[in-house]
Order: C-alpha cells, then structure tokens, then sequence
C-alpha cells in the first residue's frame, strides 16, 4: 500500500527537501550530464520501489555489534547512506526523509565541502525524536593545509548539537585544530546525555588556543558514558584536579588523551593526568598520545599513584615520560602497544602479557624494557631495531643458560621488519625450543601455549609479513618445528591503520 504521507506535495516542497549536494561533488558531474528523460526516469520511481531501494541500502549500512545493531564505521562519504541517494534528486530526498530511521546517522562536514547549516539543521528534524550518533569531520584528504574558517563552522554544528544531545548515542569531532573543538566545560555545562555512550573530540594538530575560565559548579550528566576521547586540553579542563569529571563517570570503560604539543617548553603535567586516570572507578584501556609533559621528575620521593588496566596504548612520547608511566601501571595489562616512543632510557620493564611495537627506529634498544618480560606475545610493526643482535641477546642466557630476556614468549609478528636475518631467527627459535624440552614434554605446540616454563618458553608461533627473503630449506624447517608459521616476502605499504585513525567513524573517499 503506498504511504499517503509520501505522496502528499503539502508536506514538504521541493525547496524544503532540497538535498545536501555540497557534500557529494561526485553527483554534480553525474547529473549534469544525464540527459532530461534519464533524470525524469528516475524521479518518476513508484515509491513503492524506492523504498524497498532505500531500506536496503540502510540495512547494509548497518551493523551487528555485541550490544546491538549500529552503523557500519568503513563508508566512505562519497556513498554514505542516506546523504548520496539523497543528491540524486528532490524526490528521493523527500522520500528519504518521511523515513527517521534513515537520519539517525547526522554526518557534519567541516572542511572545504562543508555542510551548510539549514542542511544540517533538516537532518535532525528528519530524524525526529529518534537516538542519533553525530559525526562532524573532514575529509581525510583535507587534513593538511591551512583552514582559518574551521573553527566557525565547528561551531556552528556544535550549537545545533547541543540542542539534541538528549539524544544522542555517540558524538564525534574530528577536525584539524584544537582550537576548533567544542570546550567541554563550557559548551556541554549543565547538559544532560542520559544515552550517551561515546564522546570523541580529535584533532590532528594542537595550535594552542586561550584558557578557559573556570566554573566552579561545572556539570555535565553521562551517566552510560564508555569511551571517551579528549584533546589534552579538554581533559586537563574538567578531568584534573577538583574537577575530576572521570570520578562521576562509573560506566567509563576506555579513555584517550591526545595532543599537546606547546609553542614553548611547558607542558602539560603528567602526575596530574595520572593521578585523575588513577581515580576512573571503572577504567579498562586506556590511550596517551603525541603528549608533551613538564615535571616529569616526582617532586617526593613517594608518588603513590596505582593504575590497574586490561590494556594501554602509547604513543609519541618522550622517553623519561614513557618511563615513568609504565612504573605506575601495577597491575599486568593484557596488551600493551607503543608507537614511536623512546624506549631505551625506560627504567622498568614491560609486565603485559603482549607487547607490540610500532614504528621504532635503528637506534631504539628493545631489550632495555624487554629483558625482563614475561609476556607471551611480541609484535613488531615497521621496527628496525629488530636485527640479528636483538636474537643473539633472546639465545643468550648465560654462562649456565639459566637467564634468559623475554623468557616467556611463544608468539611472534613481524611486520615489515628486514633487518635481521632468518638464519639468527632459526638459531634462537632452535635453542629455545631445546632448553624448554629439557623441563617440560610435549607433543604438540598448541599443548604448550598456557603452559609455564622454569627456563625459556619454546617459540610455538611466528608470522612474517614484508620480511626478508626465505629460503626453500629454511621454509620447510620452520614449518616442520613449529606450531603455526606464516612468511610472506612482499612489504606492506598500511599493514595497520594509524592508531589515531583505527576507530574510524567514517572514512573518507
């Protein structure tokens, strides 16, 4: 039966529904080339059919997650539902938005292809009273350069924002400048998001920006918020000190810090953003990036500060700053990842059960914070300080052989990495797996994986992606002696996203 909503022009005129197209520049080329029968044709669609159409492009733009369905995080722009149906034409725009469910995806572009402000403001009038995830970003080939006006147009979609934020689920900016993104203490006072679950503000570059000042009854109700991502500058505002926002959050399940890098020497102060993450009820995972930190130094001989986590990230920071935070993580995290940090004045060792680390250059000792590791897995994405003297200090062990580094581990990635040999790797994973038949039999590798060894733990696992070359004789005896082996020659261009980006809300294209 068609839906007499649909087909009655009073509900909406042509202006009224007039679709987003700057969001879209692919279409403006397609249309205007199609002749006036062809556009005629496809304006003149029964609605029937359309919206059949229609509502399998939403259900394949959805997505199956533990706790429910949600929408998908890998459609580019140039074909994001329902914004590129709706450039096609006035008709399908209007059909398209009798439909709420189609708009609880609001998607806010603040770069040259920029969303106007009455589009925008639409897109949550269609959407109803319905709960919505709101992403405002750019495109990600629109991230360098220069762009005085990003910070007005943040604004303006902020505002609309925050007269929905009862509704919504999940808000993400990410933009090019700090000084773009939406202050927390002053935008969201007094606000209440009792649905809310996510909260990201990013940004690529800080460029500073004027102190806020304070308040001092400042509040902003989430109580269902899980994972929150904050620009430095956002954190320190309502999360350090008294204000310790993190406290009221007892849902709070993942936090990321990111962003702060200062003109001058000052930097931001790491006990104080320790000793905030310290007080999270609830804190799992937790992520510091590209931080610069003054006062890395205690000013007591005592710093009680205890941090227990599932899992950390670390990423672009100094080597006395990573140092100090892994002395304060107590308990054993499950995985611990660190990209392009100084590793080799750490003063104390890794304690996760899986370490990987990431765009490490040839001068970067991996032993200082591996020699005492017990952990069992060890990835390496684009390290060069993997190399043959990294294996002969994992053969080494001693006049009696009793002290091995990295004693525990059983698993290991290599990605990109081509400075060792695979002679050395089949020397350590040959002594290894001698030492550990000495204290404990087994007969096959997958017996041995939960298994604790007194000496050396036997390598059960190696995965090679973009390694150096392998011979014949070689292949067959890794894959004869080991459990599960893979290695593939050819160098990965992206073997992983960039980490800032790996929670992509929508990739451009």
């Amino acid at each position: 039966m068609t839906n007499q909503v649909l087909l009655d022009p009073s509900n909406s005129s042509d202006e009224d529904c007039c679709p987003d197209e700057s969001l879209f520049a692919i279409y403006h080329s397609t249309q205007a080339s199609c002749v006036p029968a062809t556009r005629n044709f496809i304006g003149a669609l029964p609605i029937e059919l359309l919206l059949a159409v229609f509502m399998h492009l939403y259900r394949s733009s959805r997505r199956l997650t533990q706790t429910g369905e949600t929408w998908r995080l890998d459609d580019p722009l140039s074909s994001l539902f329902p914004y590129a149906p709706a450039a096609v034409c006035s008709m399908w725009c209007l059909v398209l938005s009798r439909v709420p469910e189609f708009w609880t995806r609001v998607v806010i572009r603040v770069d040259s292809q920029h969303t106007r402000s009455r589009d925008f403001r639409r897109y949550f009038e269609w959407s109803r009273n319905l709960h919505l995830d709101v992403i405002i970003t750019r495109h990600h080939d629109e991230f360098e350069g220069d762009d005085k006006r990003e910070k007005s147009k943040v604004f303006k979609a902020t505002r609309e924002l925050v007269m929905h934020i009862k509704r919504c689920r999940s808000i993400c900016f990410n933009v090019m400048y700090s000084s773009s993104l939406p202050s927390i203490l002053h935008d969201f006072h007094q606000e209440t998001a009792p649905h809310l679950h996510t909260l990201k503000l990013k940004c690529k570059v800080d460029d500073g920006g004027s102190p806020h000042r304070k308040l001092v009854h400042w509040s902003f109700d989430a109580p269902r918020l899980r994972h929150l991502y904050l620009d430095a500058r956002n954190f320190f505002e309502v999360c350090v000190d008294r204000n310790n926002w993190l406290r009221r959050l007892h849902s709070l399940n993942s936090l990321s810090v990111s962003r702060y890098r200062h003109l001058s020497d000052q930097g931001i102060d790491l006990y104080k953003l320790l000793r905030a993450v310290e007080e999270s009820p609830a804190l799992a995972y937790l992520e510091l990036k590209d931080l610069h930190f003054s006062r890395v130094r205690p000013w007591t001989i005592v710093n009680n500060i205890s941090i227990d986590l599932i899992s950390m990230n670390l990423e672009d920071l100094s080597g006395e700053a990573f140092s100090e935070i892994i002395g304060y993580i107590d308990s054993a995290p499950h995985a611990t990842r660190i990209s392009r940090c100084a590793i080799t004045t750490c003063r104390h060792s890794l304690i996760s059960g899986g370490v990987a680390f990431h765009d490490l250059s040839a001068d970067q000792d991996l032993m200082i914070p591996l020699a005492h590791w017990r952990g069992r897995t060890l990835s390496l994405v684009n390290c060069a300080c993997f190399h043959d003297d990294f294996l002969r200090d994992m053969i080494d062990g001693g006049p009696h052989d009793q002290s091995f580094a990295c004693k525990g581990v059983k698993e290991l990635y290599l990605v990109n990495c081509t400075k060792f040999s695979p002679g050395w790797l089949k020397n350590m994973v040959l002594k290894r797996r001698s030492l550990a038949r000495r204290s404990i039999f087994w007969r096959h590798d997958r017996e041995a994986l939960d298994w604790t060894f007194p000496i050396v733990a036997p390598i059960t696992l190696i995965s090679v992606e973009g390694g150096p070359v392998l011979s014949k004789k070689d292949r067959e005896w890794f894959e004869k002696n080991l459990g599960s082996f893979h290695w593939d020659e050819q160098v990965l261009h992206s073997p992983f996203e960039d980490s800032g980006d790996s929670d992509h809300d929508i990739h451009g294209g």
